[in-house]
């Protein structure tokens, strides 16, 4: 130290420390380190004042290992203090107040790292400072002997709550991604990508009610945002709530009744929750939308089909009941809508043989149309 070779200094007393556990409890030698690393910095900081090839990269460096080194002096030091007192010897703090001052100033240039980290895709290296510094706002280091505070951080929790989230993510560290989350979120600017990036996340640690409950917050503050519609509904289906994604569609019905996409999901789990009613009626509008719509067409073929499948199996009267009549003429009349919306099917989407083949073979069949009904054998 006395010879200024603080780096030399510096690898003695760690190797000291990871060679010999009682240099590893002993706060002086400890403290030694931080004062090593301190000097370093200042050697560095007069390159940067004289513009004398300072390395950039490692002056941050050695500003996040002066921090660690000061936390890691200051818990050897309680430790140490803690142990005394068990067995009735008197000690006192002696290396906290220094070990803050000496800290204090470097506060903006630990924040300053993980933003330069940042900007140059380091994203991993970002994470450690931003995380470092925010987990130093509320260390005892940085509290005086009245139990107030010396720190004079800006109001910035939220701002570097969104970078540390979205250097976790870029990094791949999903825990650090939830743990930064809620603080984020009260970025209203980036709010619905960080929603995104939380959903993401939380499905990837295979927390569904997370993923559910953000993917949800997103929908209902962004429901313009396609990914939290979309994906919303994905799960809903995924996990049988069709009742809840048939809300996230009538939702968007409502904001945009001439988005024909909106109509046909609804339908679709009003179909799945067996409305069909309902179903007919969004289908029917996915029709007035885009007269073409082959799609809506089947599916309008598919509800009544299936009517007239649950008609015939409750259809167990003999020819000489007064209803035999009526009830076999609505029968008919199932297939004969279930053939109509087919045929139009048919007709907007005739290379999609999936959509419509099997259904207007049987109402042929059943309507007893033998022309019609060859005329698809040309169809496979």
């Amino acid at each position: 130290m006395k010879e200024k070779n603080f780096a030399r200094a510096r690898q003695v007393l760690v190797d000291a420390i990871q060679k010999h556990p009682e240099a590893a409890t002993d706060n002086q030698i400890r403290r030694h380190v931080v004062e090593a690393i301190n000097e370093q910095i200042g050697e560095e900081n007069r390159k940067i004042y004289l513009n004398n090839r300072p390395d950039t990269v490692a002056y941050f460096n050695r500003i996040y290992d002066l921090y660690v080194a000061a936390l890691a002096c200051d818990s050897v030091e309680q430790h140490n203090i803690q142990q005394k007192q068990s067995i009735g010897k008197k000690a006192k703090v002696q290396q906290r107040f220094y070990l803050g001052q000496t800290l204090l100033p470097y506060r903006t240039n630990l924040l300053g790292g993980g933003k330069f980290f940042y900007k140059k895709k380091d994203y991993a290296s970002a994470f450690r400072f931003l995380h470092l510094y925010v987990q130093t706002k509320v260390s005892p280091i940085f509290v005086d002997s009245k139990g107030d505070s010396i720190l004079n951080d800006p109001n910035d929790r939220t701002s570097v709550a969104v970078l540390a989230v979205l250097s976790a993510y870029a990094s791949e560290n999903p825990a650090q991604v939830l743990n930064y989350l809620p603080d984020a979120l009260h970025d209203d600017e980036l709010r619905p990508q960080l929603l995104e990036i939380g959903s993401k996340t939380a499905i990837q640690q295979g927390d569904t009610l997370l993923y559910a409950q953000l993917l949800q917050q997103g929908f209902d503050a962004y429901p313009d945002t396609e990914y939290f519609f979309m994906t919303l509904v994905r799960f809903y289906n995924n996990t049988l709530a069709y009742d809840c994604a048939l809300k996230c569609s009538l939702r968007m019905t409502n904001l945009h009744p001439q988005r024909r996409d909106y109509w046909y999901m609804a339908g679709t789990e009003q179909q799945l929750l067996q409305l069909y009613d309902d179903a007919l009626i969004s289908y029917q509008k996915c029709v007035e939308i885009q007269a073409d719509d082959a799609e809506a067409y089947a599916s309008i073929g598919s509800i009544y089909l299936h009517r007239a499948h649950v008609a015939y199996t409750h259809f167990d009267l003999p020819r000489t009941h007064p209803d035999y009549v009526r009830q076999k003429a609505t029968i008919t009349k199932q297939y004969q809508q279930a053939c109509t919306a087919y045929e139009q099917a048919r007709k907007f989407a005739e290379g999609n043989t999936a959509l419509w083949l099997s259904g207007l073979r049987e109402a042929y069949f059943k309507l007893n149309r033998g022309k019609a009904l060859k005329g698809l054998e040309k169809y496979k």
